[in-house]
């Protein structure tokens, strides 16, 4: 079998980003793909031949992929890339993950305080379940969307020592992918389910790796304030006796998330080559008939920003909203591929404090 594979790096004291492709020999003939980002965030994947050809036309691909990264400066890392398998038709999983309602950090109190729910880190990555079986010979990336995506070569190759049809629920932050419950059995209580999941990967790779969790109120305290301190995305409280639920409730509901900082996906409503700003715009869904565009100012772009075009969905890291005006302090954190245009509104964004 003929396989090729190549991780570089770009470092300088604005960005550090990462750049792997591999040239793979398939029973049909070759394919080339590429995986690109920050360095310990979730890779944006694709390939440059979306269907098998002969080994010298995906060798010139590769060649001529390799040799644009390196004439940009990117350099060879010393064996620690990701070959990585690509998807490139929308395929449906069937497979959809619970949602969370959000908490304020006030309203968290109470879930810290009580016995009844769990605790656990609330990580910065993209919504990953992993399922095999069920329709899968091997297992499949499924994202926020249920869609099947791609995962790295060596989170799959992680999960082969796992021999049993199972669907995994976690966070895939680029080189690992953080577990934190195992669905198989979703009428299960989350106890259960948790303690199921350990013995479902024990025997697995590095790249999979159990979500720690606080189950007493004194250790959620003090987890609470260790992450408050240490600037962590936030916390995930989960009833400890409910069993798996898909989909976000209207209200309510056994599992929540609070975040420490605050951000928001927002459509990108304009782009200006003069200023490297894009405009953005949400949906005030307090409009009784219809979702009514709502333009929330602009967020800069910098060199190592992602690539934006209008119409995109961009997630915002900002400090506070000031009503009828513009997000304050707005960041481009990513472009975002799994959230609907409908999930953009105005009414999730936070104002600035009296």
């Amino acid at each position: 079998m003929i396989k090729e594979s190549i991780a570089l790096f770009f470092k300088d004291e604005r960005s550090d980003k990462v750049y792997n492709a591999e040239l793979v020999e398939q029973s049909t003939g070759c394919i080339v793909n590429f995986a690109y980002g920050k360095r310990g965030n979730s890779l944006t994947t694709g390939t440059k031949t979306k269907e098998p050809v002969t080994y010298e036309v995906a060798k010139k691909a590769y060649d001529k992929l390799v040799n644009s990264k390196t004439a940009k400066g990117y350099k060879e890392k010393d064996g620690d890339g990701q070959p990585i398998n690509t998807v490139t038709d929308k395929v449906d999983s069937n497979v959809r993950p619970q949602l969370l309602n959000e908490l304020t950090e006030k309203e968290a109190q109470k879930y810290i305080d009580d016995d009844d729910y769990c605790m656990q880190e609330k990580f910065d990555g993209r919504r990953r379940l992993l399922v095999k079986g069920h329709g899968y010979d091997e297992t499949k990336g499924v994202n926020k969307k249920g869609i099947v995506v791609p995962l790295t070569s060596e989170v799959q190759e992680a999960c082969e020592p796992i021999n049993v049809p199972y669907i995994l629920d976690g966070e895939d932050m680029g080189s690992k992918i953080m577990l934190f419950d195992d669905i198989t059995q979703p009428f299960l209580s989350y106890i259960e389910r948790y303690e199921l999941l350990h013995e479902s990967v024990w025997s697995a790779g590095d790249e999979l790796q159990v979500v720690k969790t606080a189950w007493k109120k004194d250790t959620k305290q003090i987890m609470f304030n260790r992450l408050i301190n240490e600037r962590a995305e936030g916390v995930v409280f989960k009833k400890i006796n409910a069993p798996y639920t898909a989909g976000r409730p209207a209200s309510g509901g056994s599992q929540f998330k609070c975040k420490f900082y605050d951000t928001a996906s927002c459509i990108v409503e304009s782009v200006s080559s003069v200023k490297n700003s894009i405009g953005l715009k949400v949906y005030d869904d307090s409009h009784p008939v219809s979702l009514v565009g709502v333009s929330v100012g602009n967020a800069t772009l910098y060199p190592n920003s992602p690539k934006v075009k209008v119409g995109d969905i961009v997630e915002i890291k900002y400090l506070y909203y000031n009503e009828g005006g513009s997000l304050y302090q707005p960041v481009l954190k990513e472009v975002r591929d799994d959230v609907y245009p409908q999930e953009c509104l105005l009414s999730k964004l936070k104002r600035k404090k009296d």
